[in-house]
């Protein structure tokens, strides 16, 4: 569940006062060890600061040490049982668990406090996607990008969740549409680009004819290359990418078995 963190943070949504701010700002850069910083010193200022616990509790999740992670969250619902960020830090822990019972309770647990949170809802919409109900959180990711069309990060895991149910056009559509929105985090940018692969390789799924290699395997060729520049884009961005060697080898695979079924063709395909 690690590849999924990424996308969990989403709209940590620290605020509170300078140092915080600064924090915040450095979990966006993925900058964990200047984050850690910044939200000590918020606690040096008070030390039941729930914006500087919640966001520490962030640090030592991304950096996987969930048991200090726990109980700073823990502590955040200690401070103030109505701020709704406790529960979503502990929804997130369990999220990247695998125990999507619990993520969602917690997830529910933070949207009572906080109805229509964004950073909430995206984050139960990847509790069902992890739990394999893709078309509930479709449902639900629809509903949060017509709700804030202009911020492109909202846009992956709607891609992503039309990608798990083969809707393949309509993933990329979404792509396309998050990439012309303003996204703030680069990290979405290159997550984006990389989906986009993965969603074109889906597309050769099944669309060659062996009875018609000249006519079918150019265009799924053509495809493929278009899915390698899209990883050589997201790789320039110059993010942590863990998943981006799994889709390269994708790419890899999907281009050999077709050329295996049309060997002949191939060799005249520049």
């Amino acid at each position: 569940m690690k590849g999924w963190v990424w996308w969990v943070l989403l709209f940590v949504g620290c605020g509170g006062g300078d140092s915080s701010v600064q924090g915040q700002r450095a979990l966006e850069r993925g900058d964990l060890v200047e984050a850690e910083r910044h939200f000590r010193t918020a606690l040096d200022d008070g030390p039941d600061r729930v914006e500087a616990l919640y966001g520490l509790g962030w640090v030592y999740h991304l950096t996987g040490s969930s048991s200090r992670a726990r109980d700073y969250f823990m502590r955040c619902l200690r401070v103030d049982s109505m701020d709704h960020r406790g529960f979503k830090g502990l929804g997130s822990l369990a999220l990247a668990e695998g125990n999507f019972q619990m993520a969602e309770k917690r997830f529910l647990e933070a949207l009572e406090k906080a109805p229509g949170d964004p950073a909430v809802t995206n984050s139960l919409a990847l509790t069902f996607m992890g739990a394999g109900r893709y078309e509930e959180a479709v449902e639900l990711l629809e509903q949060l990008v017509a709700a804030h069309p202009k911020q492109g990060e909202l846009g992956l895991n709607l891609a992503e969740g039309h990608f798990r149910l083969k809707n393949f056009q309509e993933a990329l559509d979404t792509v396309a549409q998050s990439l012309a929105q303003e996204i703030t985090e680069v990290r979405f940018r290159a997550l984006l680009h990389e989906l986009r692969a993965r969603i074109l390789v889906g597309m050769t799924s099944g669309r060659l004819d062996k009875a018609d290699c000249s006519s079918s395997l150019p265009p799924l060729l053509e495809t493929l290359g278009i899915a390698d520049k899209e990883l050589d884009f997201a790789e320039s961005l110059g993010v942590e990418m863990p998943n981006l060697n799994a889709a390269r080898l994708r790419v890899h695979r999907r281009r050999s078995r077709i050329l295996e079924d049309c060997p002949d063709e191939g060799q005249n395909v520049p």
